[in-house]
């Protein structure tokens, strides 16, 4: 009786396999005059099942046996409705739009100084926090495409046979990277969302989950705000936003009916030129004052990076009677960079919408993405049942060039040759760069620097050799050895110094790695860092200011750091060091200030007495720091920590221990309190950094135990969070009590862009501060002005403490 039972149900499941096996619903879409219409969303009514159709008008919706009504709707066409019936194979249907067949009733305004578009978009803006929250928690299945494609290039920098290899057209024109990907997205309110993503594929570009996700093409218009991360530092005002009225001129272009709904189309328009607010057309429905479509533009002087004009388009559909969900999404972007131009496009589809889906309490956990192994595995079965978009013949075509490279690359011979290809050694890049060698089979990268950052000069070593190849070889599942050995000579005081580093991360997904190090070295005194090797070269021999402080150090140090729960990093580490002070070997005589060189000890800069004396220091010191609300992303490749909008705050402690020949004795203890990129609307940005701390006990230390600063005494400085600007980098280190902090905003062009002319340069305009007190030095203060145009920066400011001269000037820095 089981038997019979169990064969039974299997034969149910299979006849039920059988009914609900799914079709194709396909065809193309053209205007009247036969031209095809690119990216028309096409959804089945009543339902959540949609689509959009490519560049070529052509779309595909998958569905099961049944009499369905297809909706084709696009901006500038009339909505079309059509039947189809699928019975036991594949049906088609294509279809012509018509334009949009306008009315424009002049509405009765209830104020003589109102006009139409005016009363709609206060019905609009009033209904907004409705919409916005009306959802609480959704589910959907996401498909994405990105295609990015070169226009245009100089023939003198693209030459024939380079262009050849990477598939462009003799006018240099072709696609360059293509990507698309198929996820499950969730969402519960407030702002917890998870992507799973359960298939990808690629070809060309370097990093297969980068812009490409779901969770970055989310564009809700009903925020007050809307931000992209990478495509500008600012927000920018939704055409619906509470005080939009403020920025947007809003006209009542057309009205038209769907389905017995009258949609209105409204224009927006900034106020003023230059703010950070769209162009172009957004579409309302009556009566229900809800989003039905909309149809923006950036452009370049509303200080977006990377592109010059980006246009965003968003569907949107009824799941229910009263619900309306986003069904397609699409970003087109074109720019140009030293007669370079590209373009391309990133469309996001959603369908099956489930809006009550139950989520468990534990679902949202942190994790914000998460890619399996085998999420690029997925085979042409897959794909041909899960992609949303047709494929354009040259996609399809670019798909099947790179799969035969892949290929190809897996024959031994062919390895050889690209491997031989890749690492050739060419003499003037590795002037200017490295040379690197990369082994992508084995995946061993070994880099060798140029000769120009292996020579520097500094008074305690003269002119010095210091050489610092890298090797890493990866492993299964993310994990990592890096070993970084050093080998350093100096011509003046006739001294050999070697060390090596080595990192080996063990579990990518808990951040675990154990590290160590062992040698000898010449060392900053302050180990927070002052100028690096080549910039204090630069300022010895041409301006006699050797900011630089050095000592000598033989050590072993070993440490180790993992996740011990999320959002909880703890680091400890142990260290045996002989320290050796040392004074000036060399004085050049290059730069007219040079008789401005200073002793090598930084708190009696006229004499060579040393520092402090020769001696054995061992010690311990751990970490502990929270991110609090850490959100995370998985990959193949490991956990990646995701920008946080809270702050972070980290526990440090350290102690000299007095045995094993040990000469120092102290306890250290301090809490850093920091947060970075917090967006404050259309104003920019700030960061900020606090620290205090404190050592006890303190029955012996030397100055290389001291709490030290990030100065900044040249005229190329540290930008990073947590740097001064004028701070002597020696003279405030501490071996007591201290409070320090850090304040910086960045506006990101809110005022310069409001400048003809200047605007279009992008700068960004930032302010700051930082504050210092210890118990032995007068409190110090300084404040600063800067301008900042992508990786350049250029600062004025001034620093002032009681007993203490005013310092100003500027400060530059660059990061390439």
């Amino acid at each position: 009786m089981r038997t019979a039972t169990v064969v039974l149900l299997m034969l149910f499941l299979c006849c039920t396999a059988a009914f609900a096996q799914s079709y194709v619903v396909e065809g193309n879409i053209t205007d009247m005059n036969g031209r095809p219409v690119a990216f028309v969303p096409v959804y089945i009514k009543g339902t959540s099942n949609g689509t959009i159709a490519n560049e070529h008008g052509v779309y595909q919706l998958k569905v099961a046996p049944g009499t369905y009504s297809v909706i084709f709707r696009f901006i500038g066409y009339a909505q079309q409705t059509d039947q189809v019936t699928v019975v036991n194979k594949n049906a088609r249907l294509d279809t012509k739009l018509e334009p949009e067949n306008y009315t424009l009733e002049t509405y009765l305004p209830q104020d003589a100084e109102l006009d139409s578009a005016t009363i709609i978009m206060r019905q609009v803006i009033a209904k907004r926090k409705f919409y916005h929250d009306q959802v609480q928690q959704y589910s959907a299945r996401i498909y994405v495409k990105a295609d990015q494609k070169l226009l245009n290039a100089p023939h003198t920098f693209l030459k024939a046979d380079v262009a050849k290899v990477l598939n462009l057209d003799p006018d240099r024109r072709g696609i360059i990277s293509l990507f698309e990907s198929i996820s499950n997205f969730n969402f519960k309110r407030p702002g917890k969302v998870k992507e799973i993503m359960i298939g990808s594929k690629k070809a060309g570009g370097e990093n297969p989950y980068g812009f490409n996700r779901a969770l970055d093409l989310q564009v809700n218009l009903y925020d007050n705000l809307l931000s992209w991360n990478g495509l500008s530092m600012r927000s920018y005002i939704s055409p619906v936003a509470d005080n939009a009225m403020r920025f947007y001129h809003y006209t009542l272009l057309q009205r038209f009916t769907d389905d017995g709904r009258t949609i209105d189309i409204i224009k927006v328009e900034p106020k003023h030129d230059g703010e950070y607010v769209f162009h172009g057309i957004i579409y309302v429905i009556e009566d229900a004052w809800r989003l039905y479509g909309a149809n923006l533009h950036l452009y370049k002087r509303a200080h977006i990076d990377f592109v010059d004009t980006l246009n965003i388009q968003e569907q949107y559909i009824p799941v229910t009677d009263s619900i309306w969900m986003p069904l397609s999404l699409n970003f087109n972007f074109t720019g140009k960079i030293l007669g370079f131009k590209y373009g391309g496009y990133f469309i996001g589809v959603a369908n099956n919408y489930n809006i009550d889906p139950g989520f468990k309490k534990t679902f949202f956990d942190g994790e914000v993405f998460e890619v399996r192994k085998e999420t690029a595995k997925q085979d042409s079965v897959f794909w041909n049942e899960n992609r949303a978009v047709p494929l354009l013949p040259d996609e399809k075509r670019y798909y099947h060039l790179f799969d035969v490279v892949q290929a190809d690359k897996k024959n031994t011979q062919a390895k050889d040759s690209v491997k031989a290809s890749n690492n050739k050694f060419r003499l003037i890049p590795y002037l200017l760069r490295n040379y690197d060698y990369y082994d992508q089979f084995k995946k061993i990268k070994i880099s060798i620097p140029s000769p120009f950052k292996m020579v520097f000069y500094n008074t305690v070593e003269g002119v010095s050799v210091d050489v610092n190849p890298h090797f890493s070889r990866e492993f299964d599942r993310g994990k990592i050895l890096t070993i970084d050995p050093e080998a350093r000579y100096g011509s003046a005081n006739k001294i050999f110094t070697f060390n090596t580093n080595i990192n080996y991360r063990y579990n990518p997904l808990k951040q675990a790695a154990v590290y160590g190090s062992f040698g000898s070295d010449f060392l900053d005194l302050n180990n927070s860092g002052t100028l690096s090797l080549f910039l204090n070269s630069l300022s010895t021999l041409f301006t006699g200011n050797n900011y630089l402080k050095l000592y000598k150090s033989e050590f072993a140090m070993a440490g180790t750091q993992g996740e011990i729960t999320n959002g909880v990093l703890l680091n400890g580490q142990i260290e045996y060091a002989y320290r050796e002070s040392v004074n000036n070997s060399s004085h050049p005589n290059i730069g007219k200030d040079s008789t401005q060189l200073t002793s090598n000890n930084p708190l009696d800069p006229g004499s060579d007495v040393p520092l402090f004396p020769n001696h054995q220091a061992l010690s311990i010191r751990g970490s502990a720091t929270f991110t609090f609300n850490q959100q995370y992303t998985i990959n193949p490749d490991g956990k990646f920590i995701e920008p946080t909008k809270y702050p972070r705050l980290r526990i440090n402690y350290r102690k000299g221990i007095p045995i094993l020949g040990s000469d120092v004795n102290y306890d250290f203890a301090s809490v850093d309190f920091f947060q970075d990129l917090v967006r404050v609307g259309i104003l920019g940005y700030s960061s900020y950094f606090i620290s205090a701390g404190k050592f006890f006990n303190a029955t012996s230390l030397y100055y290389p135990d001291y709490k030290q600063f990030r100065g900044g005494q040249s005229f190329f400085f540290d930008s990073s969070l947590g740097s001064f600007h004028f701070l002597d980098y020696y003279t405030y280190s501490t071996d007591k009590k201290y409070l320090e902090a850090h304040y910086e905003h960045n506006f990101g062009g809110f005022f310069l862009g409001r400048i003809p002319y200047i605007r279009a340069l992008n700068i960004e305009e930032i302010i700051g501060g930082s504050y210092l007190t210890n118990e032995l030095l007068p409190s110090y203060k300084e404040y600063y002005i800067g301008l900042k145009r992508t990786a350049l920066r250029l600062d004025y400011g001034f620093s002032y403490g009681r007993n203490l001269p005013v310092l100003q000037g500027f400060r530059f820095t660059y990061n390439f």
